[in-house]
C-alpha cells in the first residue's frame, strides 16, 4: 500500500449492502463488490488510495466519518435512506472538514417526494445521481479533480496554478465549478420535467413547439435578469427550451406511429440488387458515362439526350437508375438536377465523385490560332471561363460536353472547338491540342445515382434533405442547431427559390450518419414536426 497515495473513503448506507437483490428498475444487476471493485479500478487511475465501509446502522456511519479525519482526504457517501433525514450525519460531515461527495444509485428526483430530500446535501461539495453504478466512479473523479488531487503538487502546472489561485483567478473557478455543479442538479431537474411533460403530450396528441408558451417563459426570464442580461438571459432560455423540446422529442418519435416520414425510412428497399439499365447523359465518352461505369461495371448502360430524357426514362419505366452530375469544385452545383429530383419525385440512392480533366479537342491539323468559338455543357464552359474569356472565344452551350464533341467533328470546322474528355474526343476522330484548360486543378465532379424508389443500404452513410423553413426569426439558426445538439456533421447546404413563390427558398442540406441512426432519425423527427416541409431526397453511401 502506498501511504503517500490520497485516500478516498467509499461509505455505504443501510441496504446497499443488497445490491444485486433490491428492485433492479432503480438499483442495477450489480452487487456492492462489484461497485467497490469498480471504485477502486477508477482510484487506482486517477492515482488515489481507495477503502471501504458499509453500515445499515447510523451511529457507526456517524463513526466512520470522524475516523476518516485522521487517514483520509475525501469521501464518497451513498448514504442510502439517511439522506433524507440523518442531521446526526449531516453534523459529522460539516465536522470533518473533508470534502465530501454524495452519491446515489438513481434518479432521486423521479421517485418518491421523500427521496428528492437530501438533508446532507449543504455539507457536501457536489450531488451525483441517476447513473447506476457510474454516479461512485463520477463522483469518485470529481471529488479528486476539483478537491483533493488540485491540493498536492502533482500536478505539471503546480507553479502556474499556485499563480493564478494568489491571484484570485484559482478561488474564483472554484466557486464556478460549484455553481457549475448547481446547474447541472438545476438541469436535471428541468429535464425530468421535460420528460413528464413529454408523456403528458403523446396522452393528448399536443404538439411539442408551442411558441407562444415559449416567448411568455423568455419574457418572464428577462423581466426577472433585468435590463442589463436581458438579452443574455433570453439567449439561455431559448437554449434551454430547445434541448427540452429535444429531449420530449426523443421520447415521443417512438410512440409516434403517425409519422409519415419515418414509416417511409422504415419501408425503404434496402439493396440495389434490383438495378440491371442504368440511363445517363450523354454519350460513349462522356465523364456521366464513366461515373456510370464505375458505379455499375457490370449493367446495362442507356445514353440519354439530356439530363431530363435521362430522368424520363426512370419514370417510363426504361432503366432502373440514372447517373446525374450534381456539383463540381469549379462551377458549383447543377442547378437544373434538383429542380428534376422534386418534379419527379426521385430518390438519390448511390454517389461517387471523379476527375474532371477537360481538353480542347478540335478538327485535326486545327491550331490554336484558328478556333473562334467553343462548345460544351455550360459546366464545362463554367468550368474553363477564364481561357475562354482570354482568347476572346465565342462560348455555344451543348447539351452535354460528349455532345460537343460530336458536333465540332460533324461540323469539320477547325474554327470550333469542344471542351470534352479525352474520349469522347478520341471517339469522335478529333484532336486534343497540348494546353490547360480548366480554371483550377484537381477539378472533380460528383455524380448521384436517382431511383423513382428509396432505397437504403446498409453502408449508407450520407442523407441528403429538402426543407422549407417557416417565417419566423432565426429559423435557419434553429433548424441548424438541431444537427449540432444531435452530433450530426453538416457537409452541405444550399438555398433555391421555390417555384411560384416569390421571396421564399428551399433549401437542401446533406448531413452524415450512419444507416437508419438514431441521432438521424430524431433529427429528422423533430425538423418534420417544426419546418413546413422535411423530404428525405435520399440515404446513401458517397463512394470514393
Amino acid at each position: 500500500m502506498n501511504a503517500e497515495k490520497p485516500v478516498i473513503l467509499l461509505i455505504n448506507g443501510p441496504n446497499l449492502n443488497m445490491l444485486g437483490k433490491r428492485s433492479r428498475a432503480h438499483y442495477g444487476s450489480f452487487t456492492l463488490e462489484q461497485v467497490q471493485s469498480a471504485f477502486k479500478t477508477k482510484a487506482d487511475a486517477l492515482g488515489v488510495e481507495a477503502r471501504f465501509f458499509q453500515s445499515n446502522d447510523e451511529g457507526r456511519i456517524v463513526t466512520a466519518i470522524q475516523d476518516a479525519m485522521g487517514y483520509a482526504q475525501g469521501i464518497v457517501i451513498n448514504a442510502g435512506a439517511h439522506t433524507h433525514y440523518s442531521y446526526a450525519i449531516l453534523d459529522a460531515i460539516e465536522l470533518c472538514g473533508l470534502p465530501v461527495m454524495e452519491v446515489h444509485i438513481s434518479n432521486i428526483h423521479r421517485r418518491e417526494a421523500f427521496r428528492n430530500i437530501s438533508v446532507i446535501q449543504p455539507a457536501c461539495v457536489g450531488q451525483i445521481y441517476g447513473l447506476g453504478l457510474d454516479s461512485y466512479l463520477v463522483g469518485l473523479e470529481k471529488l479528486c479533480r476539483e478537491h483533493v488531487l488540485t491540493k498536492n503538487d502533482a500536478s505539471s502546472d503546480k507553479d502556474m496554478t499556485e499563480t493564478l489561485r494568489t491571484s484570485g483567478l484559482g478561488e474564483l473557478r472554484d466557486q464556478i465549478t460549484s455553481v457549475d455543479a448547481e446547474l447541472m442538479q438545476i438541469f436535471n431537474r428541468r429535464m425530468d420535467l421535460a420528460e413528464q411533460i413529454a408523456h403528458l403530450k403523446i396522452a393528448s396528441r399536443s404538439a411539442v413547439y408551442d411558441a407562444g408558451r415559449e416567448a411568455e417563459v423568455s419574457e418572464l426570464a428577462m423581466q426577472r435578469a433585468g435590463k442589463e442580461m436581458a438579452t443574455r438571459v433570453d439567449s439561455m432560455m431559448k437554449t434551454m427550451m430547445r434541448i427540452s423540446r429535444e429531449r420530449q422529442y426523443d421520447i415521443l418519435m417512438n410512440s409516434d406511429t403517425q409519422w409519415a416520414l419515418g414509416r417511409a425510412l422504415a419501408k425503404a428497399e434496402r439493396n440495389l440488387d434490383f438495378v440491371e439499365k442504368v440511363a445517363y447523359a450523354g454519350t460513349v465518352g462522356s465523364y456521366s458515362e464513366q461515373a456510370a461505369s464505375k458505379l455499375f461495371p457490370d449493367k446495362t448502360l442507356m445514353p440519354a439526350l439530356s439530363f431530363s430524357a435521362a430522368c424520363d426514362m426512370l419514370v417510363r419505366k426504361e432503366a432502373h437508375v440514372a447517373v446525374l452530375p450534381v456539383e463540381n469544385t469549379i462551377a458549383g452545383t447543377v442547378d437544373n438536377v434538383y429542380e428534376l429530383l422534386q418534379k419527379h419525385h426521385l430518390y438519390i440512392v448511390s454517389a461517387t465523385s471523379i476527375a474532371v480533366d477537360h481538353k480542347l479537342a478540335v478538327v485535326p491539323g486545327t491550331q490554336l490560332s484558328d478556333i473562334k468559338k467553343v462548345t460544351s455543357h455550360p459546366q464545362g464552359l463554367s468550368q474553363c471561363s477564364e481561357l475562354i474569356i482570354e482568347k476572346g472565344w465565342q462560348a455555344l452551350v451543348s447539351e452535354n460536353t460528349a455532345f460537343s464533341a460530336r458536333e465540332v467533328a460533324e461540323s469539320n470546322d477547325r474554327a470550333m472547338a469542344a471542351i470534352s474528355s479525352e474520349e469522347a474526343a478520341n471517339d469522335n476522330g478529333l484532336e486534343v491540342l497540348p494546353i490547360q484548360i480548366c480554371n483550377a486543378a484537381g477539378n472533380r465532379t460528383r455524380f448521384i445515382v436517382v431511383c423513382t424508389d428509396l432505397v437504403i443500404t446498409p453502408d449508407a452513410d450520407r442523407i441528403s434533405t429538402l426543407m422549407h423553413l417557416p417565417h419566423r426569426s432565426g429559423a435557419l439558426v434553429s433548424a441548424l442547431q438541431v444537427f449540432a445538439d444531435r452530433g450530426l456533421n453538416l457537409s452541405a447546404i444550399s438555398s433555391r427559390p421555390i417555384p411560384h413563390t416569390p421571396g421564399e427558398y428551399a433549401f437542401f442540406l446533406d448531413f452524415m450518419c450512419p444507416s437508419m441512426g438514431t441521432e438521424a432519425l430524431l433529427a429528422l423527427y423533430q425538423l418534420s414536426s417544426e419546418m413546413p416541409l422535411v423530404k428525405v431526397l435520399g440515404w446513401y453511401v458517397d463512394k470514393p
